[in-house]
């Protein structure tokens, strides 16, 4: 009897123990912490307070995302698991489009956080519709053997009005991927208000009225610009044909005279580049941060990119000389990172407080895209409120030429 009870006492303290044990874990498991996210319209702008905002909290490492809305003070209050986190703001006015941008920040307490606000104009423009830049795999071969030259980049214009591309420029920032932060950068900011490009700049040459762009229409540029699925030098498994682009970035004897010119495409002009060893305008299939730019009224391009006073060395870097441009001549950029998570910024909040990726990886023959925010008339007008986790799509089959029917 006495035996019995022993036992009886014993395996009810082991399994009060366990219950115990178990109930720790799971308080562990289930700790969240309040975060308080003030957001702040930036300084001048009185029409009304920040509230009814809706703020995004994105966990870096898993990609879950929940939002919270401002109260009349302007808060949105978040409870979180402990993680790193990115907190973003996208709101479109009549007027203004408003983002904020608060990177890698570590939760494991409660915080009170605070954004403030870039605003941007809302108007029509140049804007870059679609982005392939994944390249797409070589049929029966190994899963190395890749093919790049079937990227594009389409351009869209999203006004009423005729633009004119002349002397318009086109190309990359430096790093060429966001695998590592820009030593370029100084927090999330260009100290002297330049960004500059990585690899073959170009511009379309001309003098004033050559290039009209008509509203709501595009153009396409290509790497190489052949029907990449049918032609010999191309891939079959290529989701695009491009012998009919607009233009076709060629270097011609750069690098050697390694880079094929299609006959039937248009070369836009070479205006700088930071290697020579390049066979081709190649920008990265990990991601690249595109962009398109203007020049300071009344200069010539070519001359722009061979004055001392727009060149610079990288940061702890080696002789080569970038070309350096003016934040305030950037038409529109799009800052595309790697897939697998290393999203190290190298554009500005204000220029774009977002970003976009291929999830699908390289080589997946897979582009992104700007989402549709209205049709007019038949005509599309594509969204645009400088944050690009907010107006494209990702892992989208490329259109080049192609506009969708339907809003987004």
């Amino acid at each position: 009897m006495k035996r019995t009870l022993f036992n009886f006492l014993f395996i009810a303290a082991i399994s009060l123990l366990i219950f115990s044990s178990c109930s720790d874990d799971d308080e562990k498991v289930a700790v969240r912490y309040t975060i308080d996210v003030t957001v702040q319209y930036p300084d001048g702008y009185t029409e009304g307070s920040a509230s009814d905002i809706e703020v995004k909290a994105t966990n870096t490492q898993t990609g879950t995302s929940v939002s919270a809305k401002t109260n009349a003070n302007g808060v949105a209050q978040f409870s979180l698991a402990s993680g790193v986190y990115s907190f973003t703001v996208a709101q479109e006015t009549e007027d203004f489009v408003f983002n904020g941008l608060l990177e890698n920040t570590t939760i494991a307490e409660d915080k009170s956080l605070s954004i403030t606000l870039h605003a941007s104009a809302v108007s029509g423009g140049l804007v870059l519709k679609e982005i392939y830049y994944s390249g797409s795999r070589v049929p029966g071969s190994s899963s190395s053997s890749s093919y790049f030259h079937d990227s594009f980049t389409e351009i869209y214009n999203n006004s009423d009005e005729v633009i004119y591309l002349d002397n318009i420029g086109f190309g990359a920032l430096d790093p060429a991927t966001s695998n590592t932060p820009s030593p370029w950068m100084d927090g999330n900011s260009y100290p002297q208000d330049r960004l500059p490009l990585f690899g073959y700049t170009f511009y379309f040459k001309g003098s004033g009225t050559d290039y009209p762009l008509q509203p709501r229409t595009s153009i396409v540029i290509a790497m190489d610009g052949i029907d990449h699925k049918d032609d010999p030098a191309g891939n079959p498994d290529s989701p695009v044909n491009l012998g009919n682009a607009d233009w076709e970035l060629y270097v011609g004897d750069i690098n050697g005279g390694k880079d094929a010119d299609a006959p039937g495409v248009p070369n836009m002009e070479v205006l700088h580049t930071t290697s020579t060893s390049l066979v081709d305008a190649l920008y990265s299939v990990f991601g690249p941060a595109m962009v398109i730019f203007s020049f300071p009224e009344g200069t010539d391009p070519a001359a722009f990119a061979t004055d001392a006073a727009n060149l610079s060395t990288k940061p702890g870097g080696n002789t080569t000389e970038y070309l350096m441009i003016p934040k305030d001549h950037i038409i529109d950029i799009v800052e595309c990172v790697n897939h697998d998570g290393r999203h190290n910024k190298r554009v500005p909040a204000d220029l774009d407080a977002g970003l976009t990726f291929i999830e699908a990886g390289t080589y997946s023959g897979k582009s992104v895209r700007r989402k549709v925010s209205q049709i007019i008339d038949g005509k599309v007008v594509y969204k645009d409120t400088n944050n690009s986790t907010e107006d494209f799509l990702q892992d989208q089959t490329p259109t080049p030429f192609v506009h969708p029917t339907t809003v987004d």
